[in-house]
């Protein structure tokens, strides 16, 4: 049993991305004033999330990678080996990407963000048909707005389509 360090370095960055969301959500109220759901609701919950999650899959890596490794290659036949060097491009690829909607969301708010980036992880990095791409957008802006907007009634920034910006004109 050896643990694979790519692996091992994919999970890490996981448990980095919660625990900045999770540390970050605290500049943020768990709720509201008239005792709704706060802006930090989400960030902390799925950061907290993304932590454990890594911490689990480190846990599994170390007790079982090299094992699972020898038991796909004895399974899975006449397929291509994957190439770590176009692995480690489409990491960069999407690590730029999160990085770039994250300075986005305040200008385009966070839903139109998300299906953006959405979008783009479907279409051009996972190489997926445009139709499909889009399909899967669409569901996340719609999912999210149902969920946060209306469900939860989580207040999301919006940015330039925030009612307040339109209604100075």
């Amino acid at each position: 049993m050896r643990a694979r360090r790519e692996v091992l370095v994919s999970r890490v960055v996981l448990i980095a991305v919660g625990a900045a969301f999770f540390l970050g959500s605290f500049a943020y109220d768990w709720s509201g004033d008239d005792g709704t759901i706060g802006a930090g609701v989400l960030p902390r919950t799925a950061g907290l999330l993304l932590v454990l999650v890594g911490v689990a899959l480190v846990v599994q890596e170390v007790r079982s990678g090299a094992e699972r490794d020898d038991e796909v290659v004895g399974v899975v036949e006449g397929v291509e080996e994957p190439d770590p060097e176009r692995t480690r491009r489409k990491l960069v690829v999407v690590l730029a990407a999160m990085l770039a909607a994250a300075l986005l969301i305040p200008i385009t708010g966070l839903l139109p963000t998300l299906a953006l980036l959405t979008l783009f992880l479907c279409a051009v990095v996972e190489r997926q048909p445009l139709p499909r791409s889009l399909g899967v957008a669409a569901g996340v802006g719609v999912l999210g707005h149902l969920l946060f907007v209306v469900l939860l009634r989580v207040p999301l920034p919006y940015g330039v389509f925030d009612p307040a910006v339109w209604s100075l004109l």
